[in-house]
Order: C-alpha cells, then sequence, then structure tokens
C-alpha cells in the first residue's frame, strides 16, 4: 500500500508542472493595462505538437482600449494587435485610434517586456515566434470572458513579426493545439508580415483575411505575402490583397525611412515551409527537405543584414482606411 501511494505522488509530482493554469476570466470594468497567463514554447515544433513539458508559464500584458461613444452596456468588438520585431512602440497608438473611431475596441499585447526583450531587430533568434503565436491564442481566450466584448466578434492585425501571428493564427492544427473550443478569430489583418516561414496546414479557420503589404518592402518582401494569400485562397479563405506603392517595411513608423545596416533578413534563402502535419521542412526555392538539426545553419548560409524601415504618410493613411473599411464589413455587416 505505502508502494501505491508513493507511486501516485511521484506521478502527480511528475505531473504537476504541467497542469493547466486556473482559467481567467475579466470582468465588466476591466480596461486599460491587463495581465494574463501566457507561455513561452521553445520552439513552433513543441507548440503543434502540444509538447506542454516545453511551454514555460509567463505572465504577459496587454492594454484594452474601448471606444469612447459605445455604452458600457453595449458588446463591442475588439482587434488584437500584435507588434513587430522592435517592440510595442508609438506608432500602435495610430491603430487604436483607428479602431476605437469605428466603435471597435483595441488589446494591444506587449510580449517583449514582460519577458525581458527590448528589441529582436539585430537577432531573430531571442525569441522563438511560437510564443507570439501563444501570447495572441491566448489573449483571444481571455477576452472572450469579458462581459463588454462579443466573443464571436475577435479580430487580429500584427505588424511584421506580428503579421506572422496574423497568419499563423488562421491555420487549425495550431489554434486547435492552444484553444480547444470552437473560439477562433473573427478576422486576420497581416500587415507587412514576414511571409518566408510558412507553417502550413490546408486546414484554416477560413476566417476573412485582409493581406498588407509594401511594395519597396526589402525586410520581409513582397512576393512571398503574395504567393501566400494564393494558398489561403485555395484552402477556401477569403483573402484580399492589398499593395502600396512606394511604401517600405514598417511604413506606419513614426521615423522616417532609415538604412538598418544590422537588421537581419532571411529574404535570400526563400520561402521555408513547414507543413504541420507531418513537419516536413521544405526550401521552396530548391524543393530540398531540411533536416530540424541543420535548419540553424541553412539560415546561417543565407541570411543577410541591412534593411529599409520607415514611414510612408500615403501609404499609411489609405492602409489605416482599407483596415477599417475591411473591419466595419465584418463587424458591423450591411442588412
Amino acid at each position: 500500500m505505502k508502494f501505491i501511494l508513493s507511486a501516485w505522488i511521484s506521478v502527480l509530482l511528475i505531473l504537476a508542472p504541467f497542469a493547466p493554469a486556473q482559467a481567467q476570466t475579466l470582468d465588466a470594468n476591466a480596461k486599460g493595462r491587463i495581465e494574463f497567463q501566457s507561455y513561452t514554447p521553445k520552439t513552433m515544433f513543441d507548440l503543434a505538437k502540444e509538447r506542454r513539458q516545453n511551454w514555460v508559464e509567463q505572465k504577459i500584458w496587454g492594454d484594452l482600449s474601448f471606444p469612447s461613444r459605445v455604452s458600457a452596456s453595449e458588446k463591442v468588438p475588439v482587434i488584437v494587435l500584435m507588434h513587430g520585431s522592435a517592440g510595442l512602440g508609438r506608432a500602435m497608438s495610430q491603430w487604436v485610434d483607428a479602431f476605437n473611431e469605428i466603435g471597435v475596441a483595441t488589446f494591444a499585447v506587449n510580449s517583449f517586456a514582460p519577458r525581458g526583450i527590448n528589441s529582436m531587430v539585430a537577432d531573430q533568434t531571442i525569441l522563438s515566434t511560437a510564443a507570439n503565436l501563444m501570447d495572441a491564442f491566448e489573449a483571444l481566450r481571455v477576452l472572450s470572458t469579458h462581459p463588454r466584448i462579443d466573443a464571436s466578434r475577435i479580430g487580429v492585425m500584427g505588424f511584421s513579426k506580428g503579421g506572422e501571428v496574423a497568419f499563423r493564427s488562421a491555420v487549425e492544427p495550431l489554434r486547435h493545439a492552444v484553444i480547444k473550443s470552437d473560439l477562433k478569430f473573427a478576422l486576420h489583418i497581416p500587415t507587412y508580415a514576414g511571409c518566408n516561414q510558412v507553417y502550413w496546414s490546408a486546414q484554416l479557420t477560413k476566417a476573412p483575411v485582409l493581406n498588407l503589404i509594401g511594395d519597396l518592402d526589402d525586410y520581409s518582401t513582397a512576393e512571398p505575402c503574395v504567393a501566400l494569400a494564393k494558398h489561403y485562397e485555395d484552402a477556401g479563405t477569403p483573402i484580399k490583397t492589398i499593395r502600396y506603392d512606394g511604401a517600405h517595411h514598417a511604413w506606419d513608423s513614426m521615423l522616417q525611412v532609415t538604412w538598418y545596416p544590422n537588421a537581419t533578413t532571411a529574404n535570400p534563402c526563400g520561402v521555408t515551409r513547414w507543413d504541420v502535419e507531418t513537419w516536413k521542412i521544405t526550401a521552396e526555392k530548391t524543393g530540398e527537405l531540411i533536416e530540424p538539426a541543420k535548419l540553424e545553419a541553412f539560415f546561417a548560409s543565407c541570411s543577410k543584414l541591412g534593411v529599409h524601415y520607415g514611414r510612408n504618410e500615403k501609404a499609411f493613411r489609405q492602409s489605416r482606411t482599407d483596415a477599417q473599411s475591411f473591419v466595419q464589413s465584418v463587424f458591423f455587416p450591411k442588412k
């Protein structure tokens, strides 16, 4: 009997670190800075294959802003805003204002500061992209409990690295690895997204997508995002791509267009595709399969330094209008 009891205690001790955190719910007064439970998976493989022993618990925060002209008794839609490699900066306030203006709340997630990160511009290996995706899913989950938010009208807009999140959060095997219910984002807006590293499955949520890209973007580049949009369309997702003439990466930035010599880009490597179901990794430029253990060497052989980054006022104003119109068409359809 003592042996059996001891064995059970051992099992419980092993399982305890991996037990899910108690579900968090928000009350009707919750706004401003909100802290919520997330995780830091070591890799995207750990997220996709639910290797929860490699999901490190991490408190994250976001700023929830409600539109002023909506009454406190009215349920509103919300856009989750995911920042890029430079972190959550002043430019995000422009998008908060844009959506609040049309009666939509926003939740600007900070994936870096709670983890002690300032920027990943010079080193994209500091944090796995799985962590940003996890933060978006956990933000979706916690926002769905807010009495003032319509859980069926929660969208996601991401910029650069966050744009990858806006695309990947529509991939069903990735969503279902984290969220076990039918809860999903109602729309996706990848903005100057990174589309050279694709985690692909034809199983998509089929929520509508607005794909915003810059014609002169030499950081993420436009063509891979055009190609990825075609894959989403072929898999049954309503998707619209808008390309802005003369726009570099981060055309909504508060900084003028500048050459950043230390920014790392893997664009010369071409598109690298992870097939989520089989986890085969393919370099689309050559068709070769890449072993996971050789990925680091592969990217080291073809990545380069130096990109342009900065504001294009015309592109920002047009993208603001385009994003507002898209969100209105999905969240407030004309009858």
